[in-house]
């Protein structure tokens, strides 16, 4: 968003304009084009400074059309929603294509300079990217100095605020079913919504 002064670029944010009527200003939208492709999508819900979050895991993608994903929930055992299903919420998520290669990133080493669990999933997100953009999802941006460590990986960090996202969709997205087992997937459907 900025402040209206020649051009109505992606429309007007009224969001925006609202917010901030005292100044008598009308503020627009400016949307990031760009070019290419992307090869990590994180997404952070809550940075977690409570540790609220302690479910952290890596999954692989079984075939080449699911991603690699790590992320950090609650217990989703804590909450059983059917025989060997449990349903918790994610604080955040890392998903990066192609499928099969991420190693655990909660014990990779290679990211003990994250002071917090998005800042690991962001550094694991820009290693595992094979794509020049990487979109970071989250209530604020990520510290300067990760804009740097985008560059040396020849990658590119696209901000995105989660407020300009739809609520009820993020609700939806910020589900995660944890199944014991493969046995579990011809009732899954029963329980997973």
């Amino acid at each position: 968003m900025e402040p209206f002064t020649t051009s109505i670029l992606d429309g007007i944010d009224s969001r925006e304009t609202i917010r901030n009527w005292h100044e008598n200003r009308i503020y627009v939208r400016s949307f990031q084009k760009i070019s290419g492709e992307v090869g990590s999508v994180i997404v952070i819900f809550d940075e977690d400074p409570d540790d609220r979050y302690n479910y952290c895991t890596t999954w692989l993608g079984e075939h080449q059309n699911e991603s690699d994903m790590a992320f950090y929930s609650t217990l989703p055992f804590d909450n059983i929603v059917g025989p060997g299903i449990g349903r918790g919420e994610y604080g955040g998520f890392l998903m990066s294509l192609p499928a099969r290669r991420m190693f655990d990133v909660w014990r990779d080493t290679d990211y003990d300079m994250a002071e917090s669990k998005p800042e690991r999933l962001l550094l694991a997100g820009l290693d595992y990217s094979v794509q020049k953009f990487v979109v970071y999802v989250a209530a604020k941006p990520p510290r300067s100095i990760f804009r740097n460590i985008a560059t040396r990986f020849g990658r590119t960090i696209v901000y995105i605020p989660i407020g300009h996202l739809s609520p009820v969709t993020l609700k939806k997205v910020r589900v995660v079913h944890v199944l014991d087992g493969y046995d579990k997937r011809a009732i899954a459907k029963e329980y997973i919504w």
